[in-house]
């Protein structure tokens, strides 16, 4: 019995030593908030490394670069408002609509009403286009903001504009 004794002892003292508490996972980098980058806002969309933010009745395209949401102030994509036109009256569910063009191919681009995203229909070149949605259900009475977004793979314009029902 004495000659096990050791034996045991020596079997726990190496078992305690591998024991170890688990070593601490690195904390990932928390991604920035594009509504916060833009000075507040809500956030309609964010993919890849873009993101539109809308605050009242204006909206801005960012693009993630260094870690850092960046407004796109370049203009080099064209968003042209074709429905409903700014400040005008419209049906409870309008055809929302924007023309868009840029010097390289477009890759993406969208459409909101009151921060709703659209499915959106469309055609056009790789440079030039037109989307068009309608909300899901009508529209109540009063003011709404409409939303339009476009982007190239480098560059991207987002506009805002409001209508009333």
């Amino acid at each position: 019995m004495l000659r096990r004794l050791p034996l045991a002892l020596a079997v726990l003292a190496l078992a305690a030593c591998g024991e170890s508490k688990p070593a601490p996972t690195p904390r990932a980098e928390a991604a920035p908030d594009p509504a916060r980058a833009a000075g507040g806002g809500r956030t309609l969309y964010q993919g890849g490394s873009w993101a539109v933010v809308t605050r009242g009745g204006r909206a801005v395209a960012l693009k993630l670069s260094g870690g850092r949401w960046r407004r796109d102030n370049s203009g080099r994509v064209a968003v042209r408002i074709l429905g409903p036109r700014p400040g005008s009256r419209a049906a409870r569910r309008p055809q929302v609509a924007i023309e868009m063009a840029a010097p390289s191919q477009l890759a993406e681009s969208g459409l909101w009403v009151d921060g709703k995203e659209l499915l959106v229909k469309g055609g056009g070149s790789p440079t030039r286009g037109t989307i068009y949605g309608a909300p899901e259900k009508p529209l109540a009475h009063g003011r709404h903001v409409a939303v339009g977004f476009a982007r190239t793979a480098s560059t991207g314009t987002a506009v805002a504009w409001t209508f009333t029902v």
